[in-house]
């Protein structure tokens, strides 16, 4: 993402290229619950192993096209919407199968023990990415990420399958699609959180994709490393959340843990976007990130644990798929930004954020007591 942002900043200059790139990397999530189907159905280790190849080959045809200097702007927004569709496959069917693998009490470490094995990544590969562009160009960088796919399938090949129960076979897909999504609608519980999930989804996380950066290179000056920086340090922020939240066990109250941290979550980027000094704009991000991480963890867990086993994989295909409000926020961001500049555009993303999360709990005021 780091890499494809600032690739598509220097072939236009222009910050709704980079929110519909943003966009374009995302607009698979419209699939999502269909894929959910499907992981209620075949083997989902299986599944993962096919996302992952196409994975693979769109980088290395990818790295191809930057080797020859071949690479134009509708090469990345092709491949980008190609990639989008193995992670509407690939996030469904990664987040139900976690609890196949461990016990209900242990199921919120799990996730975020999952967050923290990604969010590690999320460190380490944009540093990288930023570093690595002024030092060997976009194709050593893209060499990196190809390398990065290829161990993916490798450890996903070593895995061994793993037995959950599946849907009635003589169901047809279609069928089975709105079962879940008539499931998810008389259980409250799963329908609030989805709703909080598409809303932070659309105003709060474009600041990753669309924001950041635009304010490296207008706001703060700090070229692509320290892009890379800021993305980085927002990685680290979901990092130590997500190890904080292994340290707590089977936490009691998360309904208060996720209302404050999707307050914490905008209000951060609020103040983000008034800030014009890098090391404060730094640590505003790494806070970002860290309440961004405690948000998804326990929003993951509440709707695992108030979800049949049965149900999982459609239920969890319908949260992937209420993302496609993140690819939205970014078309929006970028159209906003050029219009009104990054700063004014993200605190109105965030302002709005919180004001649709307080208008949430003062009318639902139960939300505050899930366990």
């Amino acid at each position: 993402m780091v890499i494809i942002g600032w690739l598509t900043l220097e072939l236009t200059d222009s910050p709704l290229m980079v929110g519909i790139v943003a966009g374009s990397k995302m607009a698979g999530y419209v699939a999502a619950p269909f894929m959910g189907v499907v992981a209620d159905r075949v083997d989902r280790r299986l599944l993962m192993i096919i996302a992952a190849s196409v994975n693979l080959a769109v980088s290395a045809l990818m790295l191809g096209l930057f080797a020859f200097d071949w690479l134009a702007l509708w090469h990345i927004i092709t491949l980008a919407l190609i990639s989008s569709l193995t992670w509407a496959l690939d996030h469904p069917t990664r987040q139900a199968l976690m609890p196949d693998l461990v016990n209900k009490e242990d199921l919120t470490n799990a996730i975020a023990l999952n967050a923290v094995a990604i969010e590690i990544t999320v460190v380490i590969g944009p540093a990288m990415g930023g570093l690595l562009i002024p030092a060997f160009g976009m194709v050593g960088a893209y060499a990196l990420i190809a390398f990065v796919y290829l161990a993916d399938l490798i450890v996903l090949l070593m895995l061994k399958p793993v037995k959950h129960a599946v849907a009635h076979s003589q169901e047809s897909p279609a069928r089975s699609l709105i079962e879940g999504m008539k499931y998810v609608w008389s259980n409250q519980t799963v329908l609030m959180l989805l709703v909080i999930a598409c809303l932070l989804n659309l105003f709060a996380a474009p600041y990753r994709y669309a924001f950041l950066p635009l304010f490296a290179r207008y706001t703060l000056d700090a070229g692509p490393t320290g892009y890379g920086m800021l993305t980085a340090a927002a990685g680290v922020g979901a990092l130590v959340a997500g190890l904080w939240v292994v340290s707590l066990g089977n936490v009691e109250r998360k309904g208060r843990m996720l209302v404050w941290s999707a307050l914490a979550w905008p209000a951060s980027l609020l103040l983000f976007a008034l800030s014009t000094w890098y090391s404060v704009s730094m640590a505003l991000v790494f806070v970002a990130g860290l309440a961004q991480a405690v948000a998804w963890t326990v929003i993951a867990t509440l709707i695992l644990g108030h979800t049949a086993q049965s149900m999982r994989g459609r239920v969890m295909g319908i949260r992937a798929g209420v993302v496609v409000s993140l690819p939205l926020g970014n078309l929006l961001a970028g159209a906003l930004a050029e219009r009104v500049g990054a700063p004014w555009a993200l605190g109105a993303y965030a302002m709005a954020a919180i004001v649709m999360m307080v208008a949430i709990v003062v009318r639902v005021p139960a939300l505050l007591r899930l366990k």
